[in-house]
């Protein structure tokens, strides 16, 4: 009986576990190069979902506001759209991750959007979240800015899970995924033109499945093309008309603005700011004030002693009368080099 356990417990080490892939060996701190833990695709390098870098911006009363793209260890890339009505409740927001359900979030510390955008408009839909610290996980990744050029033809990735759409069907906290096409960009302005949303210079657009339950479309939710992020989901109808496009603010038309923020960011973090390091640069501070308290005091305390032997008033009963005379000129000397400096000018 023993034997055959044993049998079965070594076979079942042989053989492939369901995992959730490659991890990585440390969790993220506020100097992890971004290029250490770049997206590689989805199953590359976390398993059985989207990637590392997917998220979503949800409030403990208001449930799932935006989605989210990680893009540096404090910051996320989400719609300003999205995120401007909420901007008052964000101290109950947070991100969390779309590839666990363990119990992982970053607790929102500031929004950053750019100062030409105005609520309901597509010019510079685009929105960075600052966090408090770097999100925790060892699955927990970054995803590149796009470098591609959008063109008409294009098939990129959308993702969602219906928050915006539950007239259509039922919330998911799973995501769904599907390819969509790009759309000329004229085409597109055309089908707009008789309506309140104006394509704007930093948008494209994409053509909707005809099935509106197929239709992936939630607000500050990313489209990718191959590992890199080149849109968001900006301002427009949702999937209950999808004979109209899907508009997105393009990555390469705002990314200027999100790495400036990046740079702003690391300018203000100070060095040693991790916990540990944190502590222990607070005790060797302690240590050090310490010491230099007591080696003034000891000083002082020895200044004072030989001030006492030194002055004018114990003279006669310290040191005989020819020694007098030469201890009370050094004494009136130096009262005068301390106390009455000449002008360097004379």
């Amino acid at each position: 009986m023993m034997r055959m356990i044993l049998v079965m417990l070594l076979a079942s080490e042989l053989s492939p576990h369901l995992s959730w892939g490659w991890v990585y060996p440390h969790n993220i701190t506020r100097r992890t190069p971004k290029y250490k833990r770049w997206w590689k695709g989805p199953g590359s390098n976390t398993g059985n979902n989207f990637g590392g870098w997917l998220y979503r911006v949800s409030h403990e009363r208001l449930s799932t506001i935006c989605g989210a793209s990680y893009y540096a260890p404090l910051l996320l890339i989400v719609s300003a759209n999205c995120i401007y009505p909420y901007r008052m409740e964000l101290y109950g927001a947070s991100v969390e991750p779309t590839f666990t359900h363990e119990n992982i979030f970053g607790l929102i510390d500031n929004v950053f959007i750019p100062n030409q955008f105005k609520p309901y408009k597509l010019y510079m839909d685009v929105a960075v979240v600052k966090l408090e610290t770097p999100i925790r996980g060892e699955n927990a990744e970054f995803i590149k800015l796009c470098s591609t050029p959008i063109k008409a033809g294009m098939k990129m990735t959308a993702y969602a899970w219906g928050f915006d759409s539950m007239h259509i069907q039922s919330q998911t906290s799973d995501t769904k995924s599907a390819i969509v096409p790009v759309e000329d960009i004229n085409t597109c302005r055309k089908k707009y033109a008789r309506t309140d949303v104006k394509v704007s210079s930093t948008s494209f657009c994409v053509t909707h499945p005809r099935d509106s339950k197929k239709c992936l479309y939630d607000a500050g939710a990313p489209l990718t093309y191959k590992t890199e992020l080149c849109g968001i989901v900006s301002y427009g109808p949702m999937c209950s008309n999808t004979k109209q496009p899907g508009t997105y603010t393009s990555i390469n038309k705002i990314a200027k603005f999100i790495e400036e923020i990046e740079e702003d960011v690391k300018t203000v973090q100070k060095p040693n700011t991790e916990p540990g390091r944190r502590r222990r640069s607070s005790d060797f501070l302690i240590v050090g004030l310490a010491l230099l308290a007591l080696a003034t005091r000891f000083f002082l305390f020895r200044l004072m002693a030989n001030a006492q032997w030194i002055t004018i008033g114990n003279l006669a009963t310290k040191y005989p009368p020819k020694v007098r005379t030469h201890w009370s000129n050094c004494n009136a000397h130096h009262k005068t080099e301390a106390f009455a400096r000449p002008d360097p000018a004379t």
